[in-house]
């Protein structure tokens, strides 16, 4: 039930992207769990056709057989802080917001665009900020931001769609150099698996590789461990505390964790996880202290999600989501009931993050313009001897 005092939480989903589904199954459950009498939850869809709001999008199984009808187009504009519908070409207020929280999945979402919407817009955020947001998108960025923090990660090479179809022999050659086989070829910004092949050979790396760039113009290659293990370990702020979730261990059906063993087939086998993860204590241990090390010196804020590969006692770190599936709110909570208390610590948190920034200084007065007069004027300032 709805109460009159509550405030308004912008809950953004959907996005042009190839995760699209399952940012409607995040947004979805991040609606629905979300406390009645404390926020009052409002969708924000996106889509190829603009942004939506309507209560027909509380219900999954709505989006089987998506239609407009019945919904209201929304958006939100710079320095404003609310909700607007459009209504016969028209804007009308629609809502004061009193945070948004991302569940956009992939490009056009968790790369830093809505986050910068909404830093645009004056909205405070629940979720990881543009810096953030964007390096971990790019699985090539990722390598660079955490090698300078001292994070193992699996040799490399990045290639593009034009420099590999300049010279598909050179750039194959560089990689069997540099890392080898076996060989993971990955689209550098999709996540979810999408797009990914192993390489043992030089057939199966041109094939990977051209698979890959369907996905994206900007691939990564690395080096393919032969044993190794998945383990799944996420953070969020609270209070000032970095909160670390115990080790998780998803069970992938062959050597490489698909799209389907996340989203599909997992629901047909029943169970898909190890949680806790059944490893040493020590290697646990260690692996919640990366999940720190990163959140705090990459001045992370909301929700992420870190995922290792574990081979040995060497620990690998692979990918950082700033948008887990379901936010991941599953390794803090047993029941689905209580994610309601995560997401309140996650807005309150962004909210507090965006009256520190508001405390900033962003403007210079300046007397540079008075001395600029005019079309010639300018013309006249920008030419240089």
């Amino acid at each position: 039930m709805k109460s009159e005092n509550a405030k308004n939480v912008l809950v953004t989903f959907g996005g042009i992207s190839c995760e699209h589904d399952i940012s409607v199954i995040t947004g979805v459950l991040a609606l629905n769990c979300l406390n009645g009498e404390k926020y009052n939850p409002v969708p924000f869809y996106i889509t190829e056709n603009g942004c939506f709001t309507g209560d027909k999008l509380f219900d999954v199984s709505f989006y089987r057989n998506f239609t407009e009808k019945g919904l209201t187009r929304c958006a939100v504009f710079p320095s404003d802080g609310r909700l607007y519908c459009v209504e016969r070409g028209r804007l009308k207020p629609l809502c004061e917001v009193y945070c948004a929280l991302n569940c956009c999945h992939g490009l056009n979402g968790e790369d830093g665009s809505v986050a910068g919407l909404m830093r645009l817009a004056g909205i405070p955020f629940a979720s990881p900020d543009m810096l953030s947001s964007s390096v971990y998108m790019d699985k090539a960025a990722t390598k660079v931001y955490l090698e300078g923090l001292g994070v193992k990660t699996l040799p490399y090479r990045v290639t593009s769609k034009a420099e590999y179809f300049r010279n598909p022999d050179l750039a194959l050659a560089l990689a069997e150099r540099n890392i080898g086989y076996p060989a993971i070829v990955k689209p550098a910004r999709l996540g979810s698996s999408i797009g990914v092949k192993r390489a043992d050979d030089r057939n199966g790396l041109v094939a990977a590789v051209e698979y890959a760039l369907k996905f994206d113009g900007k691939i990564i290659i690395e080096k393919a461990l032969t044993d190794f293990t998945e383990i799944n370990c996420a953070a969020y702020l609270s209070g000032g505390r970095v909160i670390v979730s115990e080790c998780e261990n998803p069970l992938p059906s062959g050597g490489i964790l698909s799209f389907e063993d996340k989203y599909e087939s997992g629901v047909k086998r029943g169970l898909t996880r190890k949680f806790p993860a059944e490893i040493p204590a020590e290697i646990s241990d260690k692996i919640k202290a990366i999940t720190e090390k990163v959140y705090r010196e990459t001045y992370v804020n909301g929700v992420i999600r870190i995922d290792y590969l574990l081979s040995g006692e060497e620990i690998y770190l692979n990918e950082v989501n700033t948008v887990p599936g379901s936010l991941s709110l599953y390794l803090f909570n047993e029941r689905t009931a209580e994610f309601n208390k995560t997401l309140t610590e996650l807005i309150e948190e962004g909210v507090k993050a965006r009256r520190d920034y508001d405390n900033g200084t962003f403007t210079y007065r300046s007397n540079v313009l008075s001395g600029v007069g005019g079309k010639k004027g300018v013309k006249r300032s920008t030419n240089r001897p």
